[in-house]
This record gives C-alpha cells, structure tokens and sequence, in this order.
C-alpha cells in the first residue's frame, strides 16, 4: 500500500509541475506580469498583491479523496529496514532517499556570481508572506522544506528529511530528519523546529502569514514530536498528498523558531547561502555561502549578487557584456546567450466569469461565448509575444502526453467566418466589456491581442492595467466577477485542482455554479487516485472548455540564460523564472 502511495505522488508531481522546453517570451516578465507580479492562481481571499491560488489555496477537502486507497497490503520485503532517526523503517516503502545516509561532500565554493532577474522580491525574505512563484529564486538561497520537487521528474522526494512514511489510510505524515542540518543562526533543525514552522503558519496570521500559505496546512490537525529526529504530522482527512504539494511550497520553507514572525528582519533557513546584505527595496540583495550547510558539496559559489526589477534588455545585454552571469530572458534571446534552461510556467486565456449572463445577459448564450473562442486567431497572437506557435492550446494539457488529455475536443480553432456566423445564429448583439490586466511583460501585448480579434464580432474589450498591479488583484477582480470576462493566467499545478478552484463552490468561480455534470465528475476523481481520476478530470474539462467558459490561448514558457563557465542551473518544476542554487557553480 505504501508503494502504491509512493507511485501515486510521483504521478501526482509528475502532472502537478508541467516541465518541457521551447516556445518563447519574456521569462520573468512573462511569469510575473512586471516586476513584482507572479503570473500565477490566487486564493479565495485574493487581496494580497502576490497571493496565489493555485494549490496553496485550495479548500481543505480539495484533494482528500484523491488519494484514495485500495487494500492492498504493504510489501515491506522491497526495501532494507535501516535505523532513521530512532526509527526503524522500511527504506523504499518510507520513501526514503536514495542510500538514505547522505553522502557528504567538500565545502569548496568558488568566485562569485551576478544575477539578474526582471522580478522584485516585494516584502523581503519572509516565505510565508509571498506566494509568488518567482519569489523561489530569492527564497531557495535561503530557506528548503522537508520535502522539495525533484528538478528532472518532479517528483515530491524527501530533503531536509531523509524519508517520509503515509499511513495507510492516507491520514498521519511521518518525517524522519536529517541529523546534523543547522539554521543561519546556529539553532539545530529537528522535530521541534518543525513543529514550530507548522503551528505558526496554521495560527499567525496576517501580515506574516498569507491565508493562501496557511490554507496548505489546513488538513493538517495537529503536529506531534515523536523525538528530536521524527515529527508526525496527523490529518483531519486522507489528504497527505494535498499535505505534501502544500510542503514543496511555501508553507514547507522551514524558518528557524527564532525568527519565526521576524523572518524579513532576521531571515535564518537552513539553505546554501545566507542573506548578507539587501537593499531597502530588495532590488540589490548579496548572499554569502553557508559554511555549515548539510550538504557542503552543493555550494558552488563564495559569493551571490541578485538584481532585481531589470529590464529584459538590461539583463539581455547584461548576459552578453558579461555583467551578469544568470540572468532571466526572453525564449525568442536563447541563441543570443552562450546557454539556457527552458520550462512552461502557466497557461494564458479568457475566464467567462459571467457565463450566465447575470450582467451582461448574451454571455448565458453558449454560442456568443463560442463565437468569442472562434475569433481568436491562437497561433497569430502567441509570436505577439515571443512564443513559437506550438505554445497556442485550447485546454490545460499542452501535450498529448500529458495529464487529462483530451483528444477529441469539439472547441472551435480560428475560423472567423464560423465566429461570426455564430454570434449571428445567437440572435443577440454585440455587446461592451472591461478587462483588467498586469500591466508588465507580455499583458499589455495579449490584451491588446485580445481586444483586437473581438472586434470582428462586434464586441468591444476595453482593458485597463490593474491598479494594484500585482497577481492578487487579478484574481480577487475574477473572484468577485468585476470583469465579465478577464484575461487570466491558469497556474493551478495541475488539471485536477483547476477545475476545483474554478467551478462548484471554488474560489475563482463567482456563480457557484458548473454547467451539468461538472461538479459530480470533479467530486468522482476526488474520490479516486490521481491515475484513476483522470478520465473523470479530462471529461469535466471537456464540458468547461466545450461550453466556451474557459477559453485558453496559450502555454506560456520561460527562460533563465548563463555563461558557459556556469553549470547547474535548472527550473524549479512549477515554479517560472526560477531555479534552485544548489550546485550551481561558475568556474573560471
């Protein structure tokens, strides 16, 4: 049974955190919306500028049956029982690491290294408070979980813990710790330290806390010290899986206690580097090596300079001068630097928030929607914005091969005779509406995209650039229905979990409602495995998309360039314009 758990949230993270390579945009820009926007979901609460929704903000129940359990027993005899902490365990049924004992190398850091990116840590170094996924590239010098996404499958796989066991009803979380890891300050990392992260983020609050970060935790009921090295987490469901995707976010980033409500001020984690100095507006931040880290060997660099808020120029012309060692860059720049590392970040489209027509009455009509979905020309907006035309999609998987694939979609391609042959058999006229926008990157661009293709329908688009101009007002505009239809980022990290947060009782979906047979194939693949659920959430998208009330355009993808005496440098899985610093080192 455990295995079958392991097996389970590989697919799970496989599909959770969609990786490929090509297309082209902005990187950062893109990802973000601007300089200190993250193009990502947002929560049900939606009020803060980098609040996410995506699967930090889901109900508790938003995965609990997912996982659902056959009666299988364990097969113990795969694994090596071996002491962890001062448990005995099964090494594979437990999820161990590979070899368990950790395989220790030289602290040897070399030289120094300038990076560039586009976005700004707003708020400073306080992982709790800023659920932009752009944010990870400042957070991952400082502060890991005990689990983390692994960089080529994205599978959830233990970190600062050696292992983790799932009861075999999917409700109790066991950690088995590393022994030996430190804080930046000197305080041990055990049970306790972890016991403390979980019990603050679940009680903190605002501002320290975003509601998003403590809703990752909300199916956690109590956390309870077995002894230094163990901690069990004990669920108020069968929700480890939505327990573990919330712990490769923020609310896994272990801060020392001591600095638990004090992080930006006193940031301490038990990360390869440590926060040297930043500017007051966090645009200039220099890291030191940490040279009491647990895995010595993963510390590649002295020194670290990041700039944040550039230009995609400055930062272009910064890669090819030599300024900058790393720096974010447009997909289209990639044979302009000397390498690159490419990875999709969110989908792009329209939301018909108002598809039942309560404000403007022709949205209810699913053949003024379509005739919307028609006159997109998909393939002649996306190179507007730096991307190859195989970036242009009509659903959430971008490839066949990829989670909840539907293969016989009945949603229009570009056919502007067919948009307007529609909006005429609908019998209604053209109508007015507003759409507001992140004012950075490539939004400007799409809306005005958007808004253009509208127009052949006798539709009129006004955009306007959000004000604040952060991801949160995004969503908490499309939470509450202030546009009838929004250009939106789809940034959930995976099929399933968009379709929660954006129909029943979700977060991003203001009428409550779902069209028929929706709202019972979502609750059926809760109810089963992810595998087995698939078929479920690949029909109740049909339905979504099929009805013209999700409207994608585009996958949106980005890039990190480097020089060739760097090496190392991957994308976190699910996370744009990011990458872990572990390992990544300049030579020469």
């Amino acid at each position: 049974m455990l295995n079958q758990w392991k097996r389970l949230l590989a697919v799970l993270l496989a599909f959770a955190m969609v990786a490929t390579a090509c297309g082209g945009s902005d990187s950062d820009d893109a990802a973000s919306g601007g300089d200190d926007t993250a193009a990502a979901t947002t929560t049900d609460d939606g009020g803060d500028d980098d609040a996410m929704d995506d699967d930090e903000a889901m109900d508790d129940d938003a995965m609990d049956d997912d996982e659902a359990m056959d009666d299988e027993e364990p097969d113990s005899s795969e694994g090596d029982v071996d002491d962890v902490g001062n448990v005995e365990v099964d090494e594979e049924a437990a999820n161990c690491a590979s070899g368990v004992e950790l395989e220790v190398g030289e602290f040897a850091p070399s030289g120094h290294a300038d990076i560039g990116f586009g976005f700004i840590l707003t708020g400073g170094f306080n992982p709790h408070n800023n659920q932009a996924p752009a944010a990870f590239g400042y957070y991952g010098y400082v502060y890991e979980g005990m689990v983390r996404q692994d960089a080529e499958t994205g599978e959830i796989v233990p970190w600062l813990a050696k292992c983790f066991e799932i009861s075999e009803a999917g409700d109790q979380l066991t950690f088995f710790l590393h022994e030996g890891v430190t804080f930046h300050d000197g305080e041990p990392f055990n049970a306790a330290a972890v016991k403390a992260n979980i019990e603050f983020i679940k009680t903190a609050g605002p501002p320290e806390v975003l509601p998003p970060v403590a809703g990752q935790m909300a199916a956690v009921d109590s956390v309870e010290v077995i002894d230094d090295l163990t901690v069990q987490f004990n669920l108020n469901s069968p929700a480890a899986a939505l327990v573990l995707s919330g712990l490769i976010r923020n609310s896994g980033l272990i801060v020392s206690p001591a600095s638990l409500g004090n992080a930006a001020a006193n940031p301490a984690g038990t990360g390869p580097y440590f926060v040297e100095s930043e500017s007051a507006d966090h645009t200039d931040i220099n890291f030191g090596a940490f040279p009491d880290y647990w895995q010595p060997q993963l510390v590649g660099m002295e020194t670290v300079n990041l700039q944040g808020g550039l230009s995609p120029q400055v930062r272009l012309d910064g890669l090819t001068s030599g300024e900058f060692d790393i720096a974010t860059i447009n997909n289209n720049e990639q044979d302009l630097v000397p390498g690159f590392s490419t990875d999709i970040t969110v989908r792009i489209g329209f939301v018909v928030a108002d598809w039942q027509g309560e404000q403007i009455p022709a949205l209810a009509n699913r053949d003024v929607r379509c005739a919307m979905a028609a006159a997109l020309n998909r393939e002649g907006i996306v190179p507007q914005i730096g991307q190859s035309v195989d970036s242009a999609i009509k659903q959430f998987a971008v490839t066949s091969s990829d989670y909840a694939y539907i293969d016989d979609l009945e949603s229009p391609d570009f056919d502007l005779e067919l948009a307007q042959s529609l909006m005429a058999a609908s019998g209604e006229s053209g109508f007015e509406f507003s759409n507001g926008h992140l004012p950075g990157g490539f939004w400007p661009v799409i809306a005005s995209a958007f808004s253009g293709a509208l127009t052949e329908i006798d539709i009129s688009m006004n955009n306007e650039a959000l004000d604040p101009p952060g991801a949160g007002e995004m969503f908490a505009r499309l939470a509450r229905a202030q546009h009838p239809v929004q250009i939106v980022a789809f940034n959930e990290p995976n099929a399933l979990m968009s379709l929660i947060a954006r129909t029943g009782q979700g977060g991003l979906n203001p009428s409550k409602v779902s069209p028929d047979g929706v709202d019972e194939l979502v609750e059926s693949a809760k109810g089963k495995t992810f595998e087995d659920g698939e078929a479920d959430v690949a029909a109740a998208w049909k339905i979504m998309v099929e009805e013209c009330i999700f409207i994608i355009n585009n996958a949106l993808f980005t890039s990190i360039g480097f020089q060739e005496n760097v090496t190392g440098v991957d994308h976190i899985k699910g996370i744009p314009v990011s990458f872990w610093p572990h390992g990544v080192r300049v030579d020469g």
